[in-house]
């Protein structure tokens, strides 16, 4: 077998051409769709489920066998990456992500910092530095940088946790924890603009310079002690509440492996018997005092933001909780299973495989350190992985951050990353030294772990692009006259828009409320269920003063999109309601380029309207 390695990426280079045929043969999007995946032909998905499956299997057959090939693995799985990451700006959309997004309200602040030369008061400004640069240098418009940037982020994450992985559990391991990396864990989110997950790599990253730090010979390394302030320095600067979970992470570094590493590396002293300047030795003992100071600067830095964001969450100021998530979903007609299927698998499917195999890892870790067995490395990241968990169950308790339960675990995903590949490269090493029915377990066991990582990637790739989630060139258009031409009076009420609007045509720092135009949640800002026309036949009897509505080709195609039950549960309106718009005497159209339209109701132009019955 071991002149036939080739074959697994052989069969990953055919799938990533597919894919990459597949998609370039397949000419833009027309206008709105729902969803990426139906854009595309089957046998180009099939072909980059091929090439993840042989990627990922040839970088795992190099970890268990030693052999070579997990460059290749990872050459193809990169290839396909680069290929979805740019699937938006193949299917032409103005950007990913909805009119909601907050990537539009990042890309304010940056218009604020490219036009008038001053950054608004931010708790994370590196996002918005980076695109100033990027816009500059290269010319690009910020929306077309942003799968790049994602991009970026995602190797720089990947390759931190490669790092790390070796510098904790050598060779073997940090390819093993490379391969559980690979996998797009925290799906849609890959795909944004989000300053907490640009800074995340920074936590891997910190603690293997930390570790590497730690285990150096005498003193004269000052060089990793300047690149770890450094890095967490800049982490603060991208969002200083992962600075606070990365103190948190090199705390219990600090608590769990320091002092180990001081006691084995004494005892190595005492038996050479050799003085410190003949030997060298470990300068742990002066530099734990410092290892846990690194934490202390990161929080420092970090408060002031970390307190305003507090002070937000307790005035509800910040996008309800994962409580209220739950919450909204049981107040719907999803049955039980329909519940699992939509919330732990296609929601949280990657936090849910990765978080219980790794429950099951910490488990078993626990179990081996009440036999005084394992060694002080197991412990540190068992200990990572639960403390995530709690950071997440404090957050989801509280209702603070978000409904975003991937986002609330991206502490507990870093530790379960480490505890898979700690797990795959203990059981591909232990194997070669057992025989008979040991044997046996332990190679289920790895294969068990393997097909979990494999089987991730496969489920995030078929769910990180979300139905419904992209804004189209027309949409923008729409949106760009209404903010020149609308009057201040009038309100506007639009489905599926937001605030960010604003703030990515005027820059965040000349976005009043008083001049605001669209608002996510806002009653006053949304269209009534259809137009209004549920309990009236004209708009005249609806609106006591001029008000604007925003119609759009997007909000159809979602409607339609949504279960036939549950349909008479969400907002929405029909070709029908707008034809009836089109010949309600109140209404006059403004705007319309086709796809987006906006609308004048004026009650006093022609009759009152009567209430329907």
């Amino acid at each position: 077998m071991g002149d036939r390695w080739w074959l697994g990426p052989g069969l990953g280079v055919l799938g990533a051409l597919a894919f990459i045929v597949g998609v370039v043969a397949t000419p833009p999007a027309a206008g709105y769709e729902v969803s990426v995946y139906d854009a595309y032909p089957l046998w180009a998905w099939a072909g980059f489920a091929l090439a993840l499956v042989a990627g990922l299997g040839s970088l795992f057959r190099s970890v268990i066998t030693g052999e070579r090939g997990w460059q290749h693995g990872l050459a193809i799985v990169a290839s396909a990456y680069g290929v979805f990451f740019a699937l938006p700006l193949f299917r032409g959309y103005y950007i990913y992500g909805t009119p909601m997004s907050d990537a539009l309200y990042h890309f304010g602040i940056v218009r604020d910092v490219l036009e008038n030369g001053l950054l608004p008061e931010t708790g994370y400004p590196a996002t918005h530095l980076l695109y100033t640069a990027l816009v500059t240098v290269t010319g690009l418009p910020m929306r077309e940088l942003q799968p790049i940037i994602a991009l970026g982020f995602f190797a720089l994450f990947a390759g931190a946790c490669y790092l790390a992985g070796r510098a904790f559990f050598g060779p073997r391991g940090g390819l093993a924890t490379l391969g559980a990396a690979l996998p797009l864990v925290f799906v849609l989110n890959h795909l944004m603009t989000l300053p907490w997950l640009f800074a995340l790599p920074f936590l891997p990253l910190l603690l293997a310079l930390t570790h590497r730090w730690a285990r150096r010979r005498r003193s004269g390394h000052e060089g990793i002690f300047g690149s770890i302030l450094i890095c967490g320095t800049v982490l603060v600067f991208y969002h200083p509440v992962t600075a606070l979970v990365t103190a948190l992470s090199l705390a219990l570094y600090a608590l769990i492996v320091a002092p180990s590493l001081r006691r084995v590396l004494q005892r190595r002293r005492n038996r050479t018997g050799r003085r410190d300047r003949d030997h060298g030795t470990y300068a742990v003992t002066y530099r734990l005092p410092f290892v846990i100071l690194i934490p202390g600067v990161f929080w420092y830095l970090s408060i002031g933001h970390i307190t305003r964001f507090l002070a937000r969450a307790v005035t509800r100021d910040v996008d309800g909780g994962a409580v209220g998530y739950a919450g909204d979903a049981q107040q719907t007609s999803y049955s039980i299973q329909e519940l699992v299927w939509e919330f732990l698998v296609l929601e949280w499917g990657t936090v849910v495989l990765y978080a219980g195999v790794s429950a099951i890892i910490a488990a078993v870790i626990a179990i081996r350190r009440l036999r005084h067995r394992g060694s002080p490395l197991e412990l540190l990241f068992a200990a990572q992985f639960s403390a995530g968990v709690g950071v997440a169950l404090l957050l989801i308790v509280s209702q603070v951050l978000s409904r975003n339960i991937v986002r609330l675990n991206n502490y507990t995903l870093v530790g379960a990353i480490f505890l898979l590949g700690l797990a795959i490269a203990g059981l591909a090493s232990q194997r070669p030294n057992t025989e008979g029915w040991k044997r046996i377990g332990v190679t289920l066991a790895l294969g068990g772990l393997c097909l979990t990582v494999l089987g991730t990637a496969l489920l995030a790739g078929a769910v990180t692009y979300e139905d419904n989630s992209h804004v189209t060139h027309a949409t923008m258009a729409g949106a760009e006259w209404q903010h020149d031409h609308h009057q201040t009076a009038p309100e506007t009420r639009a489905f599926r828009m937001s605030e960010n609007i604003q703030r990515y045509f005027d820059g965040v720092s000349r976005s009043t409320p008083e001049d605001r135009q669209f608002h996510r949640s806002v009653d006053a800002y949304q269209l009534p269920n259809r137009l209004g026309y549920d309990d009236a036949d004209s708009m005249a009897a609806v609106y006591e003063n001029e008000t604007y509505l925003v119609t759009k080709t997007a909000d159809l195609e979602w409607a339609a999109s949504q279960p036939p039950d549950r349909r008479d549960e969400i907002r929405s309106y029909s070709a029908s309601d707008l034809e009836q718009l089109t010949d309600d005497p109140a209404v006059s159209r403004l705007y319309d380029n086709g796809r987006f339209t906006v609308w004048l109701v004026e009650p006093n132009s022609s009759g009152t309207g009567s209430v329907s019955d």
